[in-house]
């Protein structure tokens, strides 16, 4: 195929107790990141037909990014609206847990998170978030940009109850669907994350994982430079195909 007119832009997602500032990448000036935060009233399915739809209207075939619960809604979306995008990033993500008992128990775990985001006093809420193994040490700058959500955190304990990955369906058999090429990226110390980054090889045509050595479940933090170059290197591949 000939060369692409134009550079594709890329629509982004944060994650949980995220902000579209987490998408400030090294290198990537066409990032265009959602507030998910001003859509927690859709459920997976709504919120993927609007991503596709009015959300991302004027952008023609963008590469679509989401880290971690970002990276939940754009995989439903590159199930359902598989023509819409050119390409995708997905950083530190789930395609949904198999086993109903899983999904049950994540439900109750996710329900108690959002009476913590609704009634515990800001700051240590964030203490337990920050907390949880699977992020290690959270950087200063982090915790300023969570420090400004609590004005959010309703919004927040919603996403906890409609985002859960317990509600999320297992995408595994649709997101093969997707023809465009999908760079994966997990870091090197999140060993949960990256045995998934292993198995979803097997699910799309075109994909790449890219493990971020000495990264933990915040790619976004811990390896900004690496992901920033890893994206541009994939908007330059699909702008050249």
């Amino acid at each position: 195929m000939g060369e692409m007119s134009t550079t594709p832009a890329i629509f982004a997602l944060h994650g949980n107790l995220g902000t579209p500032a987490d998408w400030d990448l090294p290198g990537c000036p066409d990032i265009h990141p959602s507030d998910l935060w001003d859509h927690v009233d859709l459920d997976f399915n709504d919120f993927a037909a609007a991503l596709a739809g009015p959300l991302a209207a004027g952008f023609e075939k963008p590469i679509l990014a989401g880290y971690s619960l970002g990276g939940r809604l754009a995989l439903h979306a590159l199930a359902a609206f598989p023509d819409r995008w050119c390409g995708a990033v997905i950083v530190s993500a789930h395609p949904g847990l198999c086993c109903v008992e899983d999904r049950l128990a994540r439900r109750t775990s996710d329900a108690i998170w959002a009476e913590r985001a609704r009634t515990m006093e800001w700051g240590a809420f964030l203490d337990q978030w920050n907390a949880q193994p699977l992020f290690g040490k959270a950087p200063p700058t982090l915790r300023t940009r969570q420090s400004a959500l609590e004005a959010r955190r309703e919004a927040i304990a919603k996403a906890f109850e409609t985002w859960s990955l317990g509600r999320q369906e297992d995408l595994r058999s649709r997101l093969g669907r997707f023809a465009g090429p999908v760079l994966w990226i997990t870091g090197e110390n999140d060993a949960r994350f990256t045995r998934l980054g292993v198995e979803m090889a097997a699910v799309f045509p075109d994909f790449r994982h890219v493990v971020v050595p000495g990264a933990g479940h915040r790619v976004l933090e811990d390896g900004a430079e690496v992901v920033g170059r890893e994206v541009v290197a994939l908007v330059e591949f699909i702008r050249g195909s």
